[in-house]
């Protein structure tokens, strides 16, 4: 029998290079070795998990930290959505009312989460509400004008969308003149006209917001915990937002957002929440993927139990997953379950039958994107065979189920190719459409079809080839003996993994083969064993045809991931082959964004060519001025006075650093995001301290990519006590224990106790970070909240090393280091320092 790890099942059901394809284009990306250096050295992960931070974006130690120590603590408060507060009044206010509340949801897994999740909090509250979630064949996505009729007809005074909404303008129209407020909570693209509703929440619409890929099921959380927070603070309604976890887990997997951020947090806790679910219906449904008792991971919800809620919104009505998101009663869970578990075998076996019929009709076909139509086709399928057609033939998709004179159908598109965008370009094709980057749901005249397919094809004929051929991307590069249990583990720790943190995906080359031979009922899989006595075992999924491939190889190349294989009791290490060759055809691409390296010279002929011209550089350096000495009101004065263009960076302690126009600085203007490029006469102006070289030289280069040719350093004299562990997040253990007897006096009275965490200041700053120390050492546990968190403070039975908790290890190494960083930089003279810099610059460049 042959046992598939969980978290390989997205590259079995991709599948890797099948007969007659030609062979792939492998890459291994650039990592920025200054930037992976600097992460193992302040947190300790070993220097693979650093690359793979670094590639990751994430190169900033405290940033490191949070990926890999998730908290519900990093959570951000509901009321930063701009409309929060009036949509919980209205809420409030209906409650008060007795007014009818309607939620209407989605028929995929996000919105019937999302309408699950908001459904249980408005009844265990005492609302009157109800729940309503279109057919997808008879209705189709967002609101509709006759069921708000139907809700005024019944009385409902308060609706609320989730997963939906954003774009029906005519619809809330109606629903304000017919006395109804209209709440929207949606995560999807606007078309630019907003509906009038009473409030909107959509983190798409929202800038300043922390965080803004939620799923529509991140949404409905964060407006759910604002009214169990506002209603009444006890603990114990508190920790009852926690319960709800778990379905915001399952739709922000199902919806295919990026697993960062608030999102990671979201599912990392909903996993572990899932594990022990409160929701019977929801225990159900694992029970029947095989996956009660067991720990679970992303890949196997994403592609076990989420499919099974989607197939009945596909094939007939959702209406059966939301029953059995919200039943409580065992047998009837267990019926829906099977239930749903049928329509995903009949929504298996039509999606079959479609694929099968349209590779006949690709037989041959050079198109460069994929227009295909038929009256019999399902709606509901075939934007999974849109996704499969995408993945085996690497090209744009664009499928549609022909209903007489109309259409609907689903894109899927490929890396470098913007399905929407397309879309917009071709827009008086269709009567409607929605999407972004990679997908799009669409409607259109039939007899427009073939008119789509030559325009789409005609704009595909302008894109360069290599567009179309696909690369197998790996992370890094490795060598077997640096695989072993405790990486495994390590690379554990960067999980739950999906889109936008894919799992690690490794390479190496000329891997002996010991042995091969092919396994399954049909011999469909091929296994190797590895290493010189073949004591790495690896599977290859769906390659058995390639036996002769590989029947007279020594070694292999091989791009593959390390699972841990459970099997009667017993654990082993195994690699999962995403793709082999025996030779396989390699590059390297640029890590996202990294900085383009530079030529380098000797430290001779480096410092030689910028030690001329009054501290500035000749080799395309900036100049170096040196305003250290200088207050902040008379750098600002010569900052006025250059005439220039300037750029102000600063350090913050969440983000890295930011760079601001002059009169974002001095609050004058608005700034979205960071300061745009500008002309090549710039002046930058970097205020201390200096945490790190590897931070210096990011914020120097990026000044530089944003026309400053001049960087003149300031403030770096002067720096508080407090600025510099407060940039570096560092809580010394003095001022741990002080909150520590702090958090013990209010636990004396009350456990759990209630701890206030509100302001920007650097009090609260310093206690945050200490609740989350203390949270990973085991001494307190989150029990709900945001700005005033309630807590449980564990018993102590034994004493704790402080150094066992990454965050603050992390911390004091980083402050140690940012100590004597900033030493260098406030008694150095300005004409060893700049030429400091620059050889410390080309240094980092060289090393890349």
């Amino acid at each position: 029998m042959i046992r598939l790890p969980s978290t390989v099942l997205s590259y079995i059901i991709t599948g890797m290079r099948k007969e007659n394809e030609q062979q792939r284009l492998w890459s291994i990306l650039a990592s920025d070795k200054q930037a992976a250096d600097e992460l193992n050295a302040v947190t300790g992960v070993s220097p693979v998990v650093a690359e793979l931070l670094s590639q990751r974006g994430i190169q900033e130690p405290l940033a490191a930290v949070e990926f890999l120590r998730p908290t519900l603590l990093s959570l951000s408060s509901p009321f930063c959505f701009r409309d929060m507060e009036k949509a919980v009044q209205r809420l409030l206010a209906a409650k008060r009312q007795n007014d009818k509340i309607l939620i209407y949801g989605d028929y995929d897994v996000d919105g019937v989460t999302s309408t699950a999740l908001l459904y249980k909090v408005l009844i265990d509250l005492g609302f009157q509400a109800s729940a309503y979630i279109p057919n997808r064949q008879e209705e189709g996505y967002g609101l509709h004008k006759d069921v708000v009729q139907k809700a005024l007809d019944s009385g409902v005074r308060v609706l609320i969308t989730v997963d939906c909404g954003v774009t029906a303008v005519q619809e809330v129209i109606f629903a304000n003149e017919s006395g109804i407020d209209v709440i929207i909570t949606d995560h999807h693209e606007s078309l630019g006209e907003l509906p009038p509703a009473l409030a909107i929440l959509n983190p798409k619409l929202e800038p300043e917001l922390p965080f803004r890929e939620f799923a529509g099921v991140g949404v409905a959380y964060k407006l759910a915990q604002a009214l169990i927070e506002v209603f009444n603070e006890t603990w114990q309604l508190m920790h009852s937002a926690l319960s709800l976890l778990d379905l915001v887990a399952l739709g922000t997997i199902a919806d295919v957002v990026p697993l960062v951020g608030e999102n990671r947090i979201f599912v990392r806790a909903g996993l572990a929440q899932m594990e022990q679910t409160e929701h019977i219906g929801l225990e159900a449904l694992l029970a029947e993927c095989g996956l009660a008792g067991k720990r679970l991971k992303a890949g196997q919800i994403a592609f076990t139990a989420a499919p099974r809620i989607n197939a009945a919104g596909r094939m007939d009505s959702a209406r059966a997953g939301l029953e059995l998101m919200l039943t409580g009663n065992p047998e009837r869970a267990r019926e829906l379950a099977k239930y749903l578990t049928g329509e995903n075998q009949r929504r298996q076996e039509i999606e079959k039958a479609i694929l099968a019929e349209i590779e006949a009709q690709l037989e041959g076909s050079k198109a460069r994107v994929i227009v295909l139509s038929a009256p019999h086709w399902h709606v509901g399928v075939i934007g999974i065979v849109a996704s499969r057609i995408a993945e085996r033939y690497y090209r744009p998709v664009f499928l549609m189920a022909e209903e007489g004179l109309e259409a609907k159908g689903s894109a899927r598109g490929i890396a470098g190719y913007h399905v929407l965008e397309n879309i917009d370009a071709c827009q008086e094709l269709f009567t409607k459409y929605g999407g972004h980057r990679q997908a799009a749901g669409f409607s259109l005249l039939t007899e427009n079809i073939g008119t789509l397919r030559e325009r789409l094809n005609e704009a595909a004929a302008a894109l360069p080839e290599e567009l179309f051929r696909e690369t197998v991307s790996a992370d890094l590069e490795v060598r077997l003996d640096m695989l072993d249990q405790q990486l495994y583990q390590e690379l554990e720790m960067m999980a739950p993994f999906g889109f936008g943190n894919r799992a690690p995906c490794l390479a190496a080359r000329a891997l002996p083969v010991y042995h091969m031979r092919q396994i399954g009922k049909e011999g469909e899989h091929l296994k190797f064993g590895l290493g010189k006595s073949g004591e790495w075992e690896a599977l290859a999924f769906r390659q058995g045809h390639r036996v002769e491939d590989f029947s007279q190889s020594s070694s292999i190349d091989a791009v593959f991931s390390i699972e841990l294989n459970r099997y009667q009791n017993q654990e082993r290490l195994q690699l999962v082959l995403r793709d082999l060759e025996n030779e396989a055809q390699w590059r390297t691409e640029e890590a996202e964004g990294r900085m383009a390296a530079v030529q380098t010279g000797s430290r001779e002929e480096i410092a030689a060519a910028q030690a001329a011209d009054d501290g500035g550089g000749d080799d395309g350096e900036a100049a170096i001025i040196d305003w250290r000495g200088l207050t902040r009101a008379q750098w600002l004065a010569k900052a006025n006075e250059s005439g220039r263009r300037v750029l102000i960076c600063t350090e913050e302690r969440a983000a890295g650093f930011r760079v601001q126009t002059l009169a974002a600085f001095l609050g004058q203007e608005e700034q979205e995001g960071e300061a745009a490029a500008g002309e090549a006469d710039g002046l930058g102006v970097v205020i201390g301290p200096a945490l790190s070289w590897n931070r210096f030289q990011r914020q120097y280069h990026r000044l530089k990519e944003l026309g400053c040719l001049q960087i003149a350093l300031a403030e770096f004299n002067e720096v508080s006590a407090s600025r510099l562990p407060e940039l570096c997040a560092y809580v010394s253990r003095e001022q741990l224990v002080e909150i520590y007897r702090e958090l013990k006096a209010l636990a004396g009275r009350q456990n759990p106790l209630l701890f206030s965490m509100t302001g920007e200041t650097e009090e609260t700053s310093r206690k945050s970070t200490a609740i989350k120390i203390f949270e990973e050492l085991g001494i307190v546990q989150y029990v709900g909240g945001s700005a005033r968190v309630w807590l449980h403070l564990a018993a102590q039975n034994k004493k704790l090393s402080l150094e066992s908790s990454l965050r603050y290890r992390g911390a004091k190494k980083q402050y140690e280091e940012a100590l004597v960083l900033a030493d260098y930089f406030r008694q150095t003279a300005i004409e060893v320092l700049a030429k400091d810099i620059w050889l410390k610059l080309r240094e980092v460049e060289s090393g890349r």
